[in-house]
């Protein structure tokens, strides 16, 4: 049986490796933009149909760093290594924020900050739920509350928001990560259906996506 200390140190490195990730990507949007040097040109590329399926795709990455930093407020898991991966996920997502400025209907796609902050629920209110193995944070909501209302997918004995669950196969790793104790008699999730279940989540890769060409 795997130690306390042990148990922590598989969570914490988990958590490095996704916020690592969350970055690279967020990074790529970053300088996929940059790479856009005229603000008509990158109004008409964002207000393409690849471009907004692209940023809604970015949107959902982000969301999963914000759980992450929900997971670990909840849980009182701190380190300084991960409190700079969250540091920098922020800067970085401002730079790309800053080229929806462009054009206000893109901006107006974009989800209001109030519905991304995690850090608000307490340790009894997500440990009252099934948590994510991959952002540590409540995958059900409490009674009435709508403020999430993705679905939640489970695997191994072990539940994931679904687009947590796609961000890490797509970008972290092809295994789910069991950071949670399963539970016995539960139900496996076919990998396959994510694609279903999360379709809205991360559909548009970066490494995919190329900018239209602009008469």
């Amino acid at each position: 049986m795997e130690s306390k200390e042990s148990i922590m140190e598989d969570k914490v490195n988990s958590l490095q490796r996704c916020l690592d990730s969350i970055y690279k990507v967020i990074r790529t949007a970053n300088d996929t933009l940059c790479a856009i040097s005229k603000p008509s040109v990158c109004s008409e590329v964002l207000l393409s149909p690849q471009g907004i399926a692209y940023i809604s795709g970015i949107t959902e990455v982000y969301r999963v760093a914000k759980r992450v930093e929900g997971g670990m407020k909840s849980l009182s898991i701190s380190t300084e290594t991960l409190q700079k991966s969250l540091r920098d996920i922020e800067i970085i997502w401002n730079n790309v924020q800053a080229f929806m400025s462009f054009n206000p209907s893109v901006l107006r796609m974009m989800p209001a900050e109030s519905t991304l902050d995690c850090s608000a629920l307490t340790a009894l209110e997500n440990a009252q739920n099934e948590i994510c193995g991959v952002c540590l944070l409540r995958t059900l909501n409490k009674p009435n509350d709508f403020s999430d209302t993705e679905h939640s997918v489970l695997h191994n004995g072990c539940h994931y928001h679904a687009s947590c669950a796609n961000f890490w196969l797509n970008c972290v790793d092809s295994n789910l990560p069991g950071l949670i104790a399963p539970k016995q008699n539960s139900e496996d999730l076919n990998l396959e259906e994510l694609s279903v279940l999360g379709q809205n989540c991360l559909d548009t890769n970066p490494k995919d996506f190329t900018l239209p060409i602009i008469q």
